[in-house]
């Protein structure tokens, strides 16, 4: 069979953050998306009436003709959505982080799509300086996606399922820890009557100095100086936030070892 020299027409298994906006950027660069299957209803009509595709009720009914059919839904549930969709002339392909492209061998064409950036339902996002990590079952296949991705970004990379999974444990790390630590300043200084916003200009710079400086070389704060006087009241100020204290506590640890 002869194998397409782009691909046109795309179907998405998925409707929710990722698969949106992957939606969204495919056609804008002229891609057709034939139709959704999700497992909400509700999501799949949403996402239908958007991209003008049509719904399918069930995997079983996933037209075989498309160029790509995209997997976009928990990583759990990958493996078994992909034994049960019927074979298709395309390529069968994840935008998981974290699960391996050998889920998806059932089918002859097969690879990854992923992504590197955080999604947020309604928040529109610029993905041309996003990071587009490709795998593929064969050389073919992976100049395509990477020829794909290459439409909505500058930053294609091929990189291996084994590679992939520490990229996306790293991301959890850069992207959710972080995110999870504006919102306990948040709840500390809104107890104080204090603005969040004030912090973001600090936020600002710290993300973008490490453009240029190693993020070991940027490390400031009194861990960093060994100002054992201002952790310790530190800690005595996150009193009533026992739970916070204690992880300031273990940072400020990680950050006197990694500068010892």
């Amino acid at each position: 069979m002869e194998k397409e020299k782009t691909i046109q027409r795309i179907s998405f298994i998925g409707s929710g953050n990722v698969a949106s906006h992957l939606a969204e950027a495919l056609v804008r660069q002229g891609k057709q998306i034939e139709e959704v299957y999700s497992p909400s209803p509700e999501h799949a009509k949403t996402f239908a009436e958007r991209w003008k595709c049509r719904v399918v009720n069930r995997l079983s009914d996933l037209q075989p003709q498309v160029d790509l059919c995209l997997i976009s839904i928990p990583d759990d549930s990958i493996k078994s959505v992909a034994d049960t969709i019927p074979e298709i002339k395309g390529i069968v392909a994840h935008t998981s982080g974290i699960t391996s492209m050998d889920v998806l061998k059932k089918h002859k064409r097969h690879g990854v799509f992923y992504p590197l950036q955080t999604f947020t339902k309604d928040r529109r996002l610029a993905l041309e300086k996003s990071p587009f990590c490709i795998e593929s079952n064969n050389q073919s296949d992976k100049v395509l996606l990477m020829d794909l991705a290459g439409l909505i970004t500058e930053k294609v990379f091929e990189i291996n399922s084994e590679q992939r999974r520490y990229l996306h444990l790293t991301a959890v790390m850069v992207s959710n820890f972080s995110n999870h630590l504006y919102h306990l300043a948040h709840e500390v200084l809104e107890s104080k009557g204090l603005d969040f916003e004030l912090l973001l200009p600090l936020i600002f710079e710290t993300a973008n100095k490490v453009h240029d400086i190693h993020p070991h070389a940027a490390q400031t704060g009194p861990a960093k100086r060994k100002d054992q006087k201002t952790m310790s009241k530190h800690l005595e100020m996150l009193t009533d936030f026992p739970e916070y204290k204690k992880l300031y506590q273990l940072l400020s640890d990680q950050i006197l070892d990694a500068h010892s």
